[in-house]
This record gives C-alpha cells, sequence and structure tokens, in this order.
C-alpha cells in the first residue's frame, strides 16, 4: 500500500498538468484598477497514508500511518490552482499573484497552536516583501488538523492523504467461510460510499481521500487575519460487490484516486473561500475578530 500510494502521488502530475494559472485580464474589466490578490499554497509536499489494522489491546492504535514525499511542489499547485479558480468565480476581472511556500514545521507543537504556528510562518516571509503593500487581499492555504475521529475517518489526521479501510465494517455473513465477494449481498448496515461511476451504495470497506485545509485571509498591509475557514472534506470510495475491489497497486486506480483527490481539494478550497471574507461584496467589508500571529510561534 505504501509503494502504491507514492505512484498515486506521481499520478498528481498528470491530473494537475492541465491546471493552468492564468492572472485576469481582458476586455470585461472594469474602469478603475482591479483588484490584487495574492495567492499562497504552503500545503507542502507530504501526502498521508493512513490503513486500519486488526489490533489487540486498548492501548494500541489501531492505524498505522505512512507519509510519502510527492515532487515538484505538485500538493502547492493543486492548492493554487484550486484557489485561482474560487477567486475567478468571486472576482474574475481582478489581478492574481501565485506564490509557493513549504509547509511550516509543526510536528513539535500542540494540536491546539498548529493553526497559529502555521500562519505564523507565513506572516514572517510576508513581512520581507515589501510588494505586499500593493496587494488587497492575501489568501492562504495551509493543511488543517484534526485530533478526533468523525465521519468514519481516523484521529489525527492532516493535510491531504488517503485513508484505507479494508476490515469488515458491517455483518459479514457469520458463516465459517467468508462469502465470495461476488455473491455477498450489499449490507444494509455498511458505510455509505460512492463507486467510480457515483453510485451511491453500501460498502464494507472503502478507500477514502480526504483533503483537511485551512484558509487565511490576510490584510497585505498590517498582515492582519481577516477571516479563516476550515474544510475536512473526505470521500469514501468503493464498488459493488460482483466488481472486484480497488486495487491500489494498479495504474487505472492510481489514475482515478489521484482524480478524486484533486477534486476533493478543489471542492474543499472552493467552499473555503466561498464561505470566507473574500466573497463579500467589495465595498461591504465585515472584519471578525483579528487574530494576533507572533511570528516567533513559528520557530518553537
Amino acid at each position: 500500500m505504501r509503494s502504491a500510494i507514492a505512484a498515486i502521488g506521481m499520478c498528481f502530475g498528470c491530473v494537475a498538468a492541465g491546471s493552468a494559472l492564468a492572472q485576469a485580464a481582458g476586455d470585461t474589466t472594469p474602469p478603475g484598477r482591479p483588484r490584487v490578490y495574492a495567492l499562497i499554497a504552503a500545503i507542502g509536499e507530504q501526502l498521508t497514508t493512513v490503513s486500519e489494522t486488526a489490533h489487540t489491546g486498548s492501548h494500541l492504535s489501531p492505524y498505522r500511518r505512512h507519509t510519502s514525499t510527492v515532487p515538484n511542489d505538485i500538493l502547492n499547485r493543486i492548492a493554487l490552482h484550486s484557489l485561482d479558480k474560487a477567486l475567478d468565480g468571486i472576482d474574475p476581472t481582478g489581478t492574481r499573484i501565485y506564490l509557493s511556500l513549504p509547509a511550516a514545521q509543526v510536528d513539535g507543537v500542540t494540536p491546539s497552536k498548529r493553526d497559529g504556528a502555521a500562519i505564523a510562518a507565513i506572516v514572517e516571509v510576508l513581512q520581507k516583501m515589501p510588494e505586499r503593500l500593493e496587494w488587497d487581499r492575501i489568501v492562504v492555504a495551509t493543511p488543517a488538523y484534526r485530533a478526533l475521529d468523525q465521519n468514519g475517518m481516523p484521529s489525527k489526521l492532516q493535510g491531504f492523504g488517503i485513508f484505507s479501510e479494508g476490515l469488515c465494517q458491517a455483518g459479514c455473513g457469520g458463516f465459517k467461510d467468508p462469502i465470495p465477494r461476488d455473491l455477498a449481498p450489499e449490507p444494509p448496515d455498511g458505510v455509505d460510499a460512492v463507486t467510480s461511476d457515483d453510485r451511491k451504495i453500501k460498502a464494507r470497506d472503502y478507500i477514502a481521500p480526504f483533503s483537511y485545509i485551512e484558509v487565511w485571509v490576510l490584510d497585505p498591509k498590517t498582515l492582519a487575519v481577516l477571516d479563516m475557514q476550515q474544510g475536512f472534506d473526505s470521500v469514501k470510495l468503493a464498488e459493488q460487490s460482483h466488481k472486484p475491489r480497488l486495487d491500489t497497486s494498479k495504474l487505472e486506480t492510481q489514475r482515478y484516486l489521484a482524480a478524486r483527490m484533486v477534486n476533493l481539494i478543489e471542492l474543499s478550497v472552493g467552499e473555503a473561500v466561498k464561505h470566507s471574507e473574500i466573497s463579500l461584496p467589495h465595498g461591504a467589508v465585515e472584519i471578525g475578530p483579528v487574530r494576533e500571529v507572533d511570528p516567533e510561534g513559528a520557530k518553537q
């Protein structure tokens, strides 16, 4: 599974290749200066793999976790494309500037302070960029962390990754010998999942790409945090019992999972931007609680 997920990461390059970034301009631009948005992706290059395993003893974690490196800044490129598409739907005449930064190192930071450490690292970089004074908004995508399990997803997930649930999640028949998969009925108490042709089914096992992100809106002049929206999205993928299970060792499945994840990231980022301060009318700025960010927090 680990090597297969690394291959899935490589497939992102093929899926994302058609995602072009282009600054908005043209005949539709109204009189006056278009708004300037700096879009920053700081997702990093780590793709997380989590799988549930049979275990004994309540003190043992039921999950096996690995991280794979996705090269060529592909994850940031996907996040930037998603930010760009979301902004295009809100302000198509705006000018957009694209920046990519490494993810902040937050492994040693307590979970409750990880988001603050992540944005503090971004602010520290932006403080050294005087050109930001010409911008109207800074929109940043960083990984989000969820400590608790929820909706069939395990605890302690962050950023982008894939969860593989291979254990039986519904009645398995109670027979001495398991029923062949192609003869097993769809379990009424199974997990809600979708197939490769987007049919909704009940499944005993599934593979779930996840996109846990935070989208921050900063004031370019003061670098104050004007807004922050989180997205904890996942999609459980399975096939009907008369079809083979998803096999991550096959290139076709790897490309399918990569495409599903790109769509999921686009959805996560798009929804976060849609519900942020950015989507308000330009003349009606509603500033919520302003967060004080200590750049030193990113170094701890």
